[in-house]
């Protein structure tokens, strides 16, 4: 019951981001919440700590859109997408390093994805679009984490919101060169 109001807030959240939407930011701090509980209860404590850290995350998210009246989707240049990159990579493998230390279960899945998921939230907050190809790695590194701790509803989650950031990729793409067009 709880996993599945999880599930429903989550997909809320990200249908309304994928639109530009700055409410599905609530629907998101909603499903982080239920998602933290959920997560130390299945001893996936790197998921428990980056569903804490989505809250406030959110929060963010919500302040820093409500800027605009409208999305207006910018990019990264190569450079500044190989920094993210290497830092993501330097910071999962820091996070796999602390957490061996403790009885954590797929330590180096959780830590790939509790960094990289943190990384493409502040890109999503930002408006940048490369959030969408970090959210296909991720999306799919999720669904082998959930699944594998019994999770399947929340595996199921992933596999939506892997749909979805297709769908969302297109549609900022769109919006992207709509104002690139106009510039």
């Amino acid at each position: 019951m709880l996993e599945n109001l999880a599930i429903l807030s989550g997909i809320t959240y990200l249908i309304l981001i994928i639109k530009g939407i700055r409410y599905g930011w609530i629907f998101g701090i909603i499903s982080a919440m239920i998602y933290a509980y959920l997560s130390f209860k299945t001893n996936l404590f790197l998921q428990g700590f980056l569903q804490i850290i989505y809250v406030f995350l959110g929060a963010w998210g919500f302040i820093h859109w409500a800027k605009e009246d409208r999305l207006v989707v910018r990019s990264l240049t190569l450079k500044q997408n190989m920094g993210v990159l290497l830092l993501g990579l330097f910071l999962s493998g820091t996070a796999y390093y602390l957490i061996s230390f403790t009885d954590q279960e797929s330590a180096v899945l959780d830590s790939l994805v509790t960094v990289f998921s943190i990384i493409a939230t502040c890109l999503t907050a930002q408006k940048l679009i490369e959030n969408w190809f970090y959210w296909w790695v991720i999306n799919v590194l999720a669904m082998a984490l959930y699944f594998g701790q019994g999770m399947e509803n929340s595996a199921f989650l992933y596999l939506s919101y892997l749909l979805l950031s297709f769908y969302g990729y297109r549609e900022w793409r769109m919006r992207l060169k709509k104002e690139h067009s106009h510039a």
